[in-house]
């Protein structure tokens, strides 16, 4: 209904909207800046915002401008569960065998990594 009435030819906020054909506002603008900046330092990031506000799309629009044989994203969808889920979540994702032992777990998951990010060069 509200796409022939706004003359839309799809659903607008779909996720196989492609990057490049999103509003590329000064908030996106602003969140891209922010996640290259955490690429050149090697740093470690936090993007946060209201529901609905396109975290997830900066993100997934940023992941794609990386070039897959220098990064290895590993991607998280729940934010609940405990410290060592999340480390043995990132050693799954980054194709290691997870161990019970939280430093082991620690260091395997820092080896070369930024975030969630593993730079390959």
């Amino acid at each position: 209904m509200y796409k022939t009435f706004y003359s839309l030819s799809r659903e607008p906020f779909s996720k196989e909207t492609n990057p490049p054909e999103a509003y590329q506002g000064a908030s996106y603008q602003e969140a891209l800046a922010a996640l290259d900046y955490v690429k050149r330092t090697r740093g470690i990031g936090l993007l946060i915002g209201e529901p609905g506000a396109g975290k997830t799309f900066a993100l997934r629009a940023f992941k794609e401008s990386l070039n897959p044989s220098l990064y290895h994203v590993v991607y998280f969808p729940l934010s609940t569960g405990s410290v060592m889920d999340f480390y043995r979540g990132l050693a799954f994702g980054l194709g290691e065998e997870p161990n019970t032992a939280r430093s082991t777990c620690f260091i395997k998951s820092n080896k070369g990594s930024s975030a969630c990010i593993m730079n390959n060069g």
